[in-house]
């Protein structure tokens, strides 16, 4: 594994985020460094996808796959952490 860094952060909702930034990452740019997962209320990957157009997250803990979102800049992690704290 390369060099970067990870960070996690659960709410009280007992759902949480993963944030992963650095370099050898699988999906991020120099303008947007993070890739955010979410976790689900029995702790496994669940599903995030944030759609740039409209400016609105939508969560899965229940889909048939787990996702990240990659390419993520700051504020767009913020609205997906605020996301997560609402479910």
């Amino acid at each position: 594994m390369g060099e970067g860094d990870v960070a996690a952060l659960f709410f009280d909702n007992e759902r949480g985020i993963f944030v992963i930034t650095g370099a050898d990452w699988f999906d991020t740019s120099d303008d947007k460094p993070y890739e955010v997962g979410f976790v689900t209320k029995d702790k496994k990957l669940g599903c995030v996808y944030f759609d740039r157009d409209s400016m609105s997250v939508s969560l899965a803990e229940d889909a048939d796959h787990s996702d990240v979102q990659g390419c993520c800049a700051e504020d767009e992690v913020t609205l997906i952490m605020k996301a997560i704290q609402t479910l």
